[in-house]
């Protein structure tokens, strides 16, 4: 979908942040209600994932 992090959206849905972890999105929404530090932000009824906020959590999640 993506080649690199610049071409990303400035948000993902659940299914392209989904893709991006290489997990399937069920998973991620299991993620997201369990682990509170999952950057997630709401636009009306839609889950969204800044890629920014993805990013860095990815990081702390590896420096664990």
């Amino acid at each position: 979908m993506f080649t690199n992090f610049d071409e990303m959206p400035v948000t993902l849905s659940v299914e392209q942040a989904a893709e991006v972890l290489s997990i399937a999105p069920v998973s991620l929404y299991k993620l997201i209600k369990k682990d509170s530090t999952f950057p997630t932000m709401k636009i009306g009824r839609r889950i969204v994932i800044p890629k920014e906020a993805l990013k860095k959590w990815i990081d702390n999640q590896v420096n664990k």
